[in-house]
């Protein structure tokens, strides 16, 4: 008979296994608790994120009157380009200068939607504000996505990290420059990574999926931004390096895993997908390289400028609520910088946010130490904890350690002590780096990595705190203390800086008062102003390109990243040599014929050239 007990024992073990009663309902009833919570997380931080907006009755627009216009005028060009009334390389003003779309972001994925919502009836500026709020909600999304599905992170951490990545400080001081919400596809091309390197050592349909993906999604974020596109894969090269060169030292045995990188088998996977990402970059080198030839390469010493000192990677600007004016008032030269210089640098991190980031690296870059690299029987890489292979919180805190290591990289990269510093060797080494000249805008792409690395701290200590402490008290205790350090790292955050700083109605109110040109009118000026009251030069010149892409005109007035060569001097409008200038544009390109009008934007009327000569007065 045996041991009753025992027997009773072995035969449960032989039963089939059943489900609890409602337990299936009760984890739907789980995740939809938890969708929820995102949601309305995410409402919550895009309300305060766009609050202007939202008590402007959605009138206002976010950015500055200056690059998001611009940004505006680049995605409503495509919109002209897909109906045939533009040409794709060159946009409507600086005429007849062709091939000005290279001067700039020319915002392709941006496009996308925009192009969408014109064609459904939304005016340009409605469409264009549509078009940022779903690139955030992209983003919230996206980062939600990689944390909790790929990672696998618990929600608290998520959550949090989310929120970091999506609504930092260093995004509401970079709201003049609406180009860098392309930051929010990075997600996506983390997710297509994820699931390409899951996938690599067999093919299957979802990994060629993730590396079709790939391939196009680096050079389509370069073709909508070129520093988010640059940056992105700066990036991925400093983080490819670290783990090449930490896998060299961590190797087990005599196995070489440095070899793993050179194997045939592996770049036959690799070849298609980058010869695939080379034929998506062909519109970016047509759009950029004529430009790269016609003006050159920009001279480190303006590179140079823009910088960033040790002070500035805590320099959160003034408008910061709880850190800048405590910075701004210990460091009255961070205020004495002159433009843009001072507004560029005030991208740093909050000094709770920056204190997580370097204690969750060094931990994790000290515990990988300890971890080992050794090749399988199929050739792939294995890492190994003591005798264990590494379980997925190894796996998570060498992940930490590698991004945590990349950008501190980066950062010493770009710190700039006295007059000397290591971006001179990337501008002189790396393809494209004298393209960028506010080096410090770096610090937008790599919130989405840093939100990581501090997603995976707080994940790793709630587990700890999890396994460790058995009292309830204690527990609820740390429960509270990491919940209110949550919340710092959240509101440390807000800042009270305009972001939504021009009106759709003054826009249209600016189109409306403008007279229908001449039909035989198809080349216009701005004459200088008479009593306007003008933010700055490039405000009219911004509202020249917003009528001429109403009335299908070209203008010669025109704002982007560059200028043709001979334009100098047009940039200066309501000054003496603007008329000047002009004059000498026109004669220039021989232009004085009866297509050429003026225009009084004061008035709204237009005047023939050929018959009304006030620029040469």
């Amino acid at each position: 008979m045996g041991n009753p007990e025992k027997n009773r024992f072995q035969a449960c073990r032989l039963m089939p296994r059943t489900s609890v009663p409602g337990a299936s309902g009760l984890k739907l009833a789980k995740v939809v608790l938890e969708i929820l919570t995102y949601i309305v997380a995410g409402l919550f931080f895009a309300g305060i994120f766009f609050r202007q907006i939202l008590f402007s009755h959605f009138d206002l627009l976010y950015g500055s009157a200056v690059d998001s216009r611009f940004n505006g005028v680049i995605l409503e060009h495509w919109w002209q380009v897909l109906h045939g009334t533009g040409q794709w390389l060159s946009p409507p003003f600086f005429f007849p200068a062709t091939g000005v779309l290279g001067y700039s972001d020319a915002g392709f994925l941006n496009a996308l939607p925009y192009v969408l919502l014109r064609c459904i009836g939304l005016d340009p500026f409605t469409s264009y504000q549509i078009v940022l709020f779903a690139l955030v909600a992209m983003g919230w999304i996206g980062t939600i996505l990689f944390l909790r599905c790929c990672l696998k992170l618990s929600m608290v951490p998520t959550l949090v990290a989310t929120a970091l990545c999506v609504f930092p400080n260093s995004m509401a001081a970079s709201s003049a420059q609406t180009q860098l919400f392309t930051i929010y596809c990075l997600p996506y091309l983390a997710i297509a990574t994820y699931v390409l390197l899951h996938n690599f050592a067999k093919v299957t349909p979802v990994g060629i999926a993730a590396g079709i993906a790939v391939a196009a999604m680096v050079p389509a974020i370069a073709y909508t931004s070129y520093y988010v596109g640059w940056f992105s894969i700066f990036f991925l090269l400093l983080l490819s390096g670290v783990c090449y060169f930490w896998t060299s030292f961590h190797s087990a045995g005599n196995a070489d895993c440095r070899r793993i990188f050179w194997q045939r088998h592996n770049w036959h996977i690799i070849f298609p997908y980058c010869a695939l990402s080379a034929i998506c970059f062909i519109p970016f080198l047509l759009t950029y390289l004529p430009v790269v030839v016609e003006l050159g390469v920009r001279p480190y010493d303006e590179i140079s400028a823009m910088l960033p000192s040790f002070i500035d990677y805590v320099n959160v600007g003034t408008n910061n609520w709880l850190w800048g004016k405590i910075l701004h008032s210990t460091l009255a030269r961070l205020g004495s910088r002159p433009m843009p210089m001072a507004r560029e640098l005030t991208r740093g991190l909050p000094c709770c946010l920056l204190l997580t980031f370097l204690i969750s690296s060094v931990y994790s870059i000290r515990k990988v130490r300890h971890y080992q690299v050794t090749v399988t029987e199929a050739g792939t890489c294995k890492i190994v904890v003591g005798r264990n292979e590494a379980n997925h919180d190894d796996k998570l805190t060498m992940l930490a350690a590698g991004l945590g290591t990349t950008i501190l990289l980066a950062w010493l990269l770009m710190l700039k002590i006295g007059d000397d510093s290591l971006w001179w060797f990337v501008t002189k080494l790396v393809p494209g780096a004298s393209g960028i000249r506010a080096v410090y805008r770096f610090q937008n792409i790599l919130a989405f990595p840093l939100a990581v690395v501090v997603a995976i701290g707080l994940h790793q200590s709630i587990k700890y705190a999890r396994r460790h402490i058995q009292s309830r008290l204690k527990r609820s205790g740390c429960a509270v203390v990491l919940g209110l350090f949550c919340l710092i790292l959240l509101g440390e955050q807000f800042n009270i800086g305009g972001l939504a700083n021009y009106s759709k109605e003054e826009q249209r109110s600016m189109l409306a008062g403008m007279h229908h040109p001449p039909g035989q009118a198809k080349v216009f000026i701005v004459l200088p102003p008479t009593g306007l009251k003008l933010e700055g030069p490039w405000e009219v010149q911004i509202d020249a390109m917003i009528i001429a892409q109403k009335y299908g005109l070209h203008t010669i007035n025109g704002f982007s990243g560059h200028a043709p060569l001979e334009w100098d001097g047009i940039d200066d409008y309501g000054k003496p040599k603007y008329c000047r200038a002009l004059l000498r544009w026109i004669r220039y390109y021989n232009l004085e014929n009866d297509e050429l009008y003026y225009l009084d934007e004061t008035t709204g009327c237009w005047s023939p050239a050929w018959e009304y000569r006030p620029i040469q007065r």
